[in-house]
């Protein structure tokens, strides 16, 4: 097995500000979500909300409250009613007040925007999303309102909002819209710069925010339902993918981290709860310990390489303490072996070291110890975090 050889290098750029989602419609109770949110540490959380339900109006509002005093921003994402959206803002303007606090932005979409239209379709006569955008600016001038979807960029593409009344502009992504494969899912990383280059074509110099993505579908725009999953098959458009819960989905999640460097200003990845959960109470999967470590870099310098290399994700950053931390993922079902210049420090997550079968208070990945190892041997979807000396340090 050739090893492949991989020099740090730093970017000009920083890490983007990384968070987690949440569904009003399943969100944990607060003990649960508090413990899941001390232990992950995001940079931020994006929750959805729809106006339309009282029970998630309701659930808003307790998490308000849990949210006062964390220093975690909050943002809200908004379904509302496509015909008389007023009711919803008023209640939801006497929940937050005329200043929002404690709110960092908002999307309000109408319900019917989550479906998809053609081009030369039949749209919806009722509520757009430009008015939300008018009617929110009335009852929070000074809140960030955003444009785009909590769906995907195809919606964005196909109505997009005036980039001029707009603060920042946001979508999610999913790789199982056209095939489910483990191949092809993570292939669909590879288009991830052109839909970047393309968003921001369409609203330069606003802030560009990725809301919840992860390897499931929340909803589906171009059919009736999200396909029914039970059995947690790959199958196209399901919200209940099996490998949310699997090495799959953290590995895919650095090469998703490592894409975002650059053109996105704010990355939000799985969520707590379903669709895309990182945990269940009894257990976490491989995708909280890596969100976990990786919210550490957030907003910090950020490191890559020079030249990209098939099936494998590579990024970093610098420390507060001059150090560099980076971080490697096994993108195919095939181990690698990896030399990265610099290693003194590193620890690995694979099938042997699964999260799901440690103490809920053992993370791997914070594990370092001395790389006698060299180079690295990474097994399929395999991740490993490393503390690296940079060649010019002494």
């Amino acid at each position: 097995m050739k090893p492949i050889a991989i020099t740090p290098r730093p970017l000009e750029t920083r890490v983007p500000n990384l968070g987690v989602g949440l569904w009003a419609a399943h969100a944990p109770a607060n003990d649960m979500l508090t413990a899941q949110l001390d232990a992950l540490r995001p940079g931020h959380v994006d929750l959805l909300v729809d106006l339309r339900v009282d029970d998630e109006i309701d659930t808003l509002e307790s998490v308000l409250s849990l949210f006062r005093g964390r220093e975690c921003p909050l943002w809200l994402y908004l379904i509302c009613d496509d015909d008389a959206p007023q009711a919803g803002l008023a209640r939801l303007a006497e929940i937050l007040g005329t200043e929002a606090e404690g709110i960092s932005g908002m999307l309000l979409t109408p319900a019917a925007y989550l479906n998809s239209y053609q081009p030369d379709g039949d749209w919806p006569r009722t509520t757009t999303p430009a008015a939300l955008v008018s009617q929110a600016r009335r009852y929070w001038p000074n809140l960030a309102i955003g444009g785009g979807f909590p769906t995907y960029f195809t919606e964005l593409n196909r109505c997009r909002p005036d980039s001029s009344t707009i603060d920042f502009l946001t979508h999610a992504t999913s790789p199982i819209v056209h095939a489910a494969d483990d191949v092809s899912v993570m292939e669909t990383l590879e288009s991830l710069p052109f839909i970047f280059e393309s968003a921001r074509a369409i609203a330069p110099g606003r802030r560009y925010r990725i809301t919840t993505s992860a390897i499931g579908a929340w909803t589906n725009p171009y059919g009736q339902m999200v396909t029914p999953n039970a059995t947690r098959e790959r199958v196209t458009l399901s919200d209940n993918d099996p490998r949310q819960r699997a090495l799959f989905a953290a590995a895919w999640s650095i090469g998703y981290l490592a894409h975002a460097i650059g053109p996105v200003d704010s990355l939000t990845l799985s969520s707590i709860g379903h669709p895309f959960p990182i945990a269940e109470p009894a257990a976490r999967y491989p995708i909280f310990d890596v969100l976990r470590g990786l919210n550490i870099g957030t907003s910090r310098p950020a490191m890559g390489v020079a030249e990209p290399v098939n099936g494998l994700a590579a990024l970093g950053w610098l420390t507060e303490d001059e150090r560099a931390e980076f971080w490697l993922a096994n993108l195919t079902d095939e181990t690698c072996a990896v030399a990265v210049a610099g290693t003194r420090y590193a620890a690995v997550l694979d099938e042997q070291t699964n999260p799901s079968a440690s103490a809920l208070r053992d993370w791997p990945l914070e594990r370092l110890a001395p790389c006698h190892e060299s180079p690295l041997t990474l097994a399929p979807y395999a991740i490993a975090r490393l503390e690296i000396t940079l060649a010019h340090s002494t």
